[in-house]
């Protein structure tokens, strides 16, 4: 099957149906543990994805770069008010 399922957002090349992909994505999930089937269990509340690359592109992505970014940038925890 040729017909596309998205575009990669880094070289542009189309992807496919049954073509392998890249996301990163940013969760919001909450833990839980299942007392009667006794199973971990993790229900994710909000999903969005960040970045779509085609095989290629994502498997020349530096993931270490990546964290090492994100932990230099600084987060508040003071919002801009709703004024």
């Amino acid at each position: 099957m040729n017909e596309e399922f998205s575009e990669c957002e880094k070289c542009g090349k189309p992807i496919n149906y049954g073509n392998a992909y890249v996301t990163i994505e940013r969760n919001i999930e909450q833990a839980e543990f299942d007392l009667i089937s006794y199973q971990e269990e993790i229900q994710i509340i909000d999903s969005v994805e960040v970045i779509t690359l085609c095989g290629k592109c994502g498997n020349a992505f530096d993931t270490d770069m990546l964290k090492r970014l994100i932990k230099s940038i600084p987060f508040s925890n003071n919002r801009p008010s709703d004024n």
